[in-house]
């Protein structure tokens, strides 16, 4: 098991918890807290911003951020109503299960690809090079997975 002391937390994580643990925080403050160069603050603001975990607010010459609280959940529910990857054995088999028809498991099957082949594509090149497969090679081996699939 894994105790609290061998979690890695990084500057973004830290920020993220000290923003939640106040209202609003100025930048500036921030970084003397987490004894960061400002300038290192903002980059993470700016990406964090981007990605909707936090906003940020201008009073004067002074930023200060606070947790984007509804896009925050909203961005947590998205991910839970992902569809989840599924092999082409698993799709036909869980339809078979619900008694329809091969040619009709074909269209499913095909409108399932199209909807989720970049992220299979994704997710088999992440596997590929955890494997220590060549780059090289990936790239052949996913020409070959989509004639299969």
């Amino acid at each position: 098991m894994v105790s609290d002391e061998t979690i890695l937390k990084t500057s973004a994580d830290q920020l993220i918890e000290l923003v939640k643990s106040r209202e609003k925080i100025s930048i500036e403050e921030t970084a003397k807290i987490l004894k960061i160069p400002e300038k290192t603050v903002q980059a993470l603001v700016d990406f964090l911003v981007e990605e909707k975990i936090l906003g940020i607010e201008y009073k004067f010459t002074t930023s200060y951020i606070y947790m984007n609280k509804k896009n925050f959940k909203e961005q947590i529910f998205e991910r839970k109503k992902e569809t989840p990857l599924i092999s082409k054995e698993k799709f036909y088999e869980k339809a078979k299960l619900r008694n329809i028809s091969h040619q009709k498991i074909e269209g499913l099957w095909r409108k399932y690809l199209d909807e989720h082949l970049g992220k299979i594509k994704q997710v088999f090149f992440i596997k590929s090079r955890q494997k220590n497969i060549p780059n090289g090679n990936i790239e052949g081996l996913w020409q070959r997975y989509t004639e299969y699939l």
